[in-house]
């Protein structure tokens, strides 16, 4: 669970969007399951990364430049995970629904697979902007989805999350 809490505070840093309203096949998994025992859920607002921006905006550098472009634009990030901690059956459900979301709309960038672990790559897109980024997480004892919306450059997420050492995302940077 540290582990996705890293990547939810790296990929604040990353992302650049714009408002977009479009209802995610993920939104009804996170209502469903988002107040049931043993989901963790975390819904980052555009409120936060608006405060964030002026937060980068009083620091100077290139860097913090970028950050600040990264961030100013974010609609939101949401992430649904269960943990199996000894309820197998519903962590067993709930790959099962999981992997029968209807993803309409979505192409698939990559699959990382590595020791019985699965994080899949997902984008839906608008004409040439990419509007989300989902990260379909499967592993033997932890499944869930991370969704960030906004219109997504992988370039710059492969360049921070390769700086911020996140595992996996420097895998965006063998997308051309």
């Amino acid at each position: 669970m540290k582990k996705i809490t890293m990547i939810v505070a790296a990929l604040m840093l990353m992302l650049t969007g714009a408002n977009v309203k479009a209802q995610s096949p993920t939104d009804a998994l996170f209502d469903k399951y988002g107040a049931k025992d043993g989901f963790t859920t975390v819904h980052v607002t555009k409120e936060l990364f608006s405060l964030f921006a002026e937060v980068t905006q009083e620091a100077e550098g290139d860097d913090m430049q970028e950050l600040n472009k990264v961030v100013q634009g974010l609609d939101y990030i949401r992430i649904l995970m269960l943990e199996d901690t000894l309820q197998t059956r519903q962590l067993k459900d709930f790959k099962n629904e999981l992997n029968s979301v209807q993803l309409k709309g979505f192409s698939e960038l990559m699959t990382v697979n590595e020791g019985g672990e699965s994080v899949k790559f997902m984008i839906r897109k608008n004409g040439k902007n990419i509007n989300e980024l989902l990260l379909i997480i499967n592993q033997p004892n932890e499944a869930g989805f991370i969704s960030i919306t906004g219109n997504i450059d992988l370039k710059t997420i492969a360049k921070l999350s390769k700086s911020m050492n996140i595992d996996g995302m420097e895998n965006l940077e063998k997308i051309k």
